[in-house]
C-alpha cells in the first residue's frame, strides 16, 4: 500500500519536499535540505502498521481455510458418488442374479413332479419349523433371564407385565387378548400356522392317496394321556370347479343367517379381519335341540393356483367371549 517516492519525476519530488520544508509562523533558522538520494527516498516510503499486518494475515488465513473447507466437501461428496454408483451397481447385479434364480425355479417347479413339490414344500416347512424353535428357544432363555435378575431385585414376586416375547405363546395356547390389534395378531398366527402344517398332515394321513368316498373315525389318547382325541377324515371328488365349490363354501360361513348347519349348530359371526379371515361362535346342539358344546373358531381361505384351502383353528380363551355356563368348551381344528 506504500508508494515508492524513487519512482516520481524530480520536479514532482522538488515540490513535495518543499511542502515539507515551509517555513512555520515564527522564524527559525535555515536549514538545507538536499534532493533525496535514491536511499533516501527508500527511507521516507511509507510501511503498513501492525492493524493493517494483522487484517493481511487474518484475510489470508480466511482464503486458506476456505480453501481447505470446499476441498474436504468435494472429496466428500467425490466419496458419496462413487459410493452411490457401487450401491447401483450391486442393485443391478443383485437384481439380474434374481431374474436367474427365478427363471431357474420355475423351470424346476414346471417340470418337477407331484411328489417332488410335496418334498420341496416339506423341505421349507422343515427349514422354518428349525427357525421357529430356535426363536422360541431363545424368547425362552430371554424371559428366564429377566425372571432371574428380577427375582434378585425384588425379595416380593411380582406381577410381571407382560414380555415382548408374549405373543408368540399366546397364540400358541389359543389365547386371545382384549386389544384389537393383538387379537388380529393373533389369529393370524395361529391360522398361518395350520396353513403350514397342511401338507404335512395330508401326507401322514396318505389323504393324497386315498379314493373318494373315504370316511374314516379314530379315537386315542393325546400324548399327554389326559385326553381323548377324536381324528375324523372324509374324501368325496365333485365334478366341479374347485374355485366355485370353495367360493360357495366360503359363503355359507360367512352367513350367519344360511340353514346349511342350522341341524348341527347356531352360527354367529363376530369379527370379520379381512376378506379371507372371519371369527366365528358356534354352539353344538344335540339331536338339534340340546345345546351342549360351545366353539369360538377362526376360518381362513388360502387361494393358490391349483386348489383353495380352508383353515379353522379353535380359540379357548377369550375374555371378550366367554363360554355359557354348562356348555362344553370345543378343542379341535379343520382342514
Amino acid at each position: 500500500m506504500a508508494d515508492d517516492l524513487a519512482t516520481w519525476s524530480a520536479p514532482v519530488l522538488d515540490s513535495f519536499l518543499d511542502l515539507l520544508i515551509e517555513p512555520a509562523a515564527e522564524p527559525t533558522p535555515a536549514i538545507t535540505v538536499e534532493k533525496a538520494t535514491p536511499i533516501a527516498k527508500m527511507a521516507m516510503t511509507r510501511r503498513p502498521s501492525y492493524d493493517e499486518d494483522d487484517a493481511n494475515s487474518m484475510t489470508s488465513d480466511a482464503t486458506g481455510s476456505s480453501s481447505k473447507n470446499s476441498t474436504a466437501q468435494q472429496r466428500y461428496r467425490k466419496r458419496q458418488k462413487r459410493e452411490l454408483e457401487y450401491l447401483r451397481d450391486q442393485v443391478a447385479e443383485m437384481s439380474a442374479h434374481l431374474t436367474v434364480l427365478k427363471s431357474i425355479h420355475c423351470m424346476e417347479t414346471s417340470q418337477s413332479s407331484f411328489w417332488e413339490k410335496k418334498a420341496r414344500v416339506q423341505k421349507l416347512s422343515c427349514q422354518k419349523a428349525t427357525q421357529e424353535n430356535a426363536h422360541l428357544k431363545d424368547a425362552v432363555e430371554e424371559q428366564l433371564k429377566i425372571a432371574e435378575m428380577l427375582n434378585q431385585l425384588l425379595a416380593k414376586r411380582p406381577k410381571l407385565a407382560m414380555f415382548p416375547t408374549m405373543d408368540t405363546v399366546d397364540w400358541r395356547h389359543r389365547r386371545l387378548l382384549t386389544d384389537k390389534v393383538s387379537r388380529h395378531t393373533c389369529l393370524r398366527a395361529l391360522l398361518q400356522d395350520g396353513y403350514d402344517h397342511v401338507d404335512t398332515m395330508l401326507l401322514r394321513q396318505n389323504l393324497f392317496d386315498v379314493p373318494s368316498g373315504h370316511k374314516s373315525v379314530a379315537v386315542r389318547l393325546n400324548e399327554a394321556g389326559t385326553a381323548l382325541e377324536t381324528s375324523v377324515q372324509g374324501v368325496h371328488r365333485i365334478a366341479s370347479n374347485y374355485l366355485a365349490l370353495a367360493s360357495r363354501l366360503w359363503s355359507i360361513w360367512n352367513d350367519p343367517y344360511n340353514t346349511a348347519f342350522q341341524r348341527i349348530f347356531r352360527s354367529r359371526v363376530l369379527d370379520k379381519i379381512d376378506d379371507n379371515i372371519i371369527y366365528c361362535e358356534h354352539i353344538e346342539l344335540f339331536r338339534g335341540a340340546v345345546p351342549y358344546l360351545y366353539r369360538l373358531c377362526a376360518t381362513q381361505r388360502y387361494i393358490e393356483d391349483d386348489r383353495v384351502v380352508f383353515v379353522v383353528r379353535t380359540i379357548l380363551d377369550d375374555p371378550l367371549h366367554p363360554p355359557p355356563a354348562g356348555l362344553y368348551v370345543s378343542n379341535d381344528q379343520l382342514t
